[in-house]
């Protein structure tokens, strides 16, 4: 087989092992219908620590619109709060609740099965030499 095609067929295989263990993860813990676009969402409102929606915007390149109907939707699933900013009541912090918290610690972990699944065969040569390569990509 190519090279690049063992490239794009052992892509495919991780995305869909990661679709699987994240699927059955956030099935048990009734995460199931959460989308990958609001994973990102959430992903992105721990990383930043309270942004505001017009952060949150400018980070993921999109517009204030889209930020607040994706952010409404979280806020009625109980995985996203908003509070006044202390020092500008027009402005609004975002940040997880306990349950968005639970849900970005559960797709963390689930992150982290899968790495110790892909290194589990591996020497300590090879997941050097792996980490270099991904370190390139990335």
């Amino acid at each position: 087989m190519e090279k690049k095609a063992i490239v794009l067929n052992t892509v495919e295989m991780i995305s869909q092992l990661m679709g699987e263990l994240e699927s059955k993860a956030f099935e048990a813990e009734g995460f199931s219908g959460i989308t990958l676009r609001q994973m990102f969402y959430l992903e992105t409102i721990a990383l930043l620590e309270k942004p505001t929606f017009s952060d949150l915007a400018e980070h993921l390149q999109v517009t204030p619109p889209s930020v607040s109907a994706i952010v409404k939707k979280l806020i009625r699933l109980g995985l996203v709060s908003k509070q006044q900013a202390p020092d500008d009541g027009r402005m609004y912090l975002l940040s997880l609740t306990e349950r968005g918290l639970h849900f970005n610690n559960l797709h963390n972990e689930v992150h982290r099965i899968l790495a110790k699944r892909i290194i589990q065969n591996l020497t300590e040569e090879e997941i050097e030499e792996l980490a270099e390569l991904l370190s390139k990509i990335t």
